[in-house]
């Protein structure tokens, strides 16, 4: 059953161009990965610093998969360095179909 992720996270004003860049970059990997089905990223209208990353995964299996992948990479400490706070995941089933 293919799930939603939901990836909400606050950017340093001073890192928010550099962050968009680099989720430009890493969604197109992101998007070709095993079990990636859509991934999106969005800007707060009212807080442009705030960004969510909308992902449409064939099952939580695959995208944790793909999570420590980036894990070991070492992908999250330099986009945490770029966090003003500690960013939020959350797994959603898709009822409405």
């Amino acid at each position: 059953m293919s799930i939603v992720v939901l990836f909400q996270m606050s950017a340093k004003e001073e890192s928010l161009e550099e962050l968009i860049k680099y989720f430009k970059e890493v969604l197109v990997e992101t998007r070709s990965y095993d079990g990636c089905q859509g991934v999106h990223l969005y800007q707060n209208k009212e807080t442009p610093t705030k960004l969510t990353i909308h992902g449409k995964w064939v099952s939580e299996e695959k995208q944790k998969k793909y999570i420590a992948w980036r894990l070991e990479t070492g992908e999250f400490d330099r986009l945490n360095s770029m966090l003003s706070e500690p960013s939020s995941m959350q797994y959603y089933d898709i009822i409405d179909k």
